[in-house]
């Protein structure tokens, strides 16, 4: 993947999933999402996430995956609520915002038609990456990144290439995490891949340490 086409990504949907918006309650469990990182209606579901500061559970179901793919197969993206199942990102968006925020769609997700053709720009920028084989972590990964930074995006995309479950920290702007991550590791930069002992910042340092110890 490219930082120009990640750069257009972000473009086309005017910066959506970089920033906090209207909160509300927060979880009292915890939330699953099956999803891939090419997805324009993953996409839009991940942007609600950021906007709403909402951690998740990342399940990755790539084309051709193994892992979590067969079990809950398609159509994508999929979310596990505790006893609720919802699928259909528009779906998605409205039941986070009015359980987790102000009941208000932001409005980049909100025009029909035009929400679905500008995400679908978005995601024609990213490369569609098959399945790869890769050895599963024995204790979860966290993620501290937003939806549109270009390094976030190389980490995630190796992450769903190679159908490895992780914990996304959603960061954007105006989220209290930033203070979490600099109180727990002495640093609040972003994109931080913490796994175990191993601070990771950057795509770089991030990814040849999932190649090192997950690739295959």
């Amino acid at each position: 993947m490219t930082r120009l086409g990640s750069a257009v990504a972000t473009a086309v949907r005017l910066g959506l999933g970089s920033r906090v918006g209207a909160t509300g309650p927060r979880p009292t469990g915890e939330l699953v999402l099956y999803e891939f990182e090419a997805c324009p209606f993953c996409r839009k579901v991940r942007e609600a996430l950021v906007w709403l500061d909402l951690d998740v559970s990342m399940r990755p179901c790539p084309p051709g995956g193994t892992r979590f793919r067969p079990a809950h197969g398609p159509p994508y993206p999929m979310l596990v609520d505790g006893e609720q199942v919802i699928r259909e990102s528009s779906v998605i968006v409205r039941h986070l915002v009015s359980r987790y925020g102000d009941g208000q769609v932001p409005w980049p997700l909100r025009l029909g038609p035009l929400t679905t053709v500008s995400s679908g720009l978005a995601s024609l920028a990213l490369p569609r990456v098959r399945a790869l084989a890769s050895e599963a972590p024995a204790r979860p990964l966290e993620l501290f990144a937003d939806e549109t930074s270009a390094e976030a995006r190389e980490i995630r995309q190796w992450l769903c290439a190679r159908e490895i479950a992780y914990r996304w920290r959603t960061c954007g702007r105006g989220s209290a995490k930033f203070a979490e991550l600099a109180e727990r590791t002495g640093r609040a930069e972003l994109p931080a891949l913490l796994d175990g002992d191993a601070d990771l910042r950057g795509a770089g340092a991030a990814v040849a340490h999932l190649q090192r110890t997950y690739g295959r």
